[in-house]
């Protein structure tokens, strides 16, 4: 994947989700209550969970869009193929970015982490957000 990446886009994490709290000074009892400024940012906590849970894994991370109508958070490689991972904060059943990879690349699995509990309808695969880093190898 290395060959296709654009070196001028790029995404940020935090090597530490807590840390990321911590400098975007949200206090706790607004994440503990749900309240609402925190479902902004909340995805945003969410994607960087991922991808700390995810870089031990594959060291680099890599992202794809779709000329800005579509974008999956993290493509990795696995077996001499290439899987996408689209990362929900909450139960969303959203999978437009996900269909939109597929029509392109079709490719053997498609992923989604959520606070859905780990299940495979067709070829999306549902990773608790507990179970990330099992990704795609439970689903294959």
């Amino acid at each position: 994947m290395e060959g296709y990446a654009d070196k001028n886009a790029f995404k940020v994490f935090f090597l530490d989700v807590g840390l990321l709290a911590a400098m975007s000074k949200i206090q706790p009892q607004v994440i503990i209550e749900g309240h609402d400024l925190f479902a902004e940012f909340n995805g945003a906590l969410t994607e960087n969970y991922a991808a700390q849970e995810l870089m031990p894994l594959y060291k680099e991370l890599y992202y794809w869009t779709s000329e800005g109508t579509a974008e999956v958070d993290f493509v990795v490689a696995y077996n001499s193929q290439i899987y996408p991972l689209e990362v929900k904060a909450g139960v969303s059943r959203r999978k437009k970015s996900l269909l939109s990879y597929d029509n392109k690349y079709a490719p053997a699995l498609l992923g989604r982490s959520s606070l859905m509990n780990l299940a495979k309808n067709g070829k999306i695969a549902n990773y608790p957000l507990y179970l990330i880093h099992r990704f795609p190898t439970l689903a294959g």
